[in-house]
């Protein structure tokens, strides 16, 4: 091959490799500030169309789903929040959205929730 197919085919690979699957941080910053507890399902699917259903559960008075919102921006360096690809940069994440009977009642990441989510919820249905 020609040297300038070879750094046309390398600028190529480092540009694939350096774009991120989901929302870049500012504009998910600018449309988090717009959620509210209590909103509905609909609206939150307006506001973040790119969501992702991570699961549900029903439950004797109800049912609860999960939305995950996936985020990813560039870095020079770790930053500590979600997993960054050293090779590129890409810092990726997500957050947690939880609706109960299809309004909004919790959000975050993915692990700051309970071990055992279960055992709350009956409680608050009491």
């Amino acid at each position: 091959m020609k040297p300038s197919v070879l750094a046309t085919l390398a600028i190529l690979a480092l540009l694939s490799g350096c774009s991120g699957s989901g929302v870049n941080k500012e504009e998910y910053q600018r449309r988090l500030k717009q959620v509210e507890l209590g909103m509905s399902k609909k609206d939150f699917w307006n506001l973040f169309p790119e969501a992702e259903q991570r699961g549900a559960k029903k439950y004797p008075k109800g049912s609860v789903e999960v939305l995950a919102v996936p985020w990813s921006y560039y870095s020079f360096t770790p930053t500590g929040e979600g997993q960054r690809d050293a090779w590129s940069g890409t810092q990726n994440g997500q957050q947690w959205f939880y609706f109960y009977e299809g309004q909004l009642v919790q959000y975050g990441n993915p692990n700051d929730w309970p071990a055992e989510p279960d055992k709350i919820i009956e409680v608050r249905q009491r």
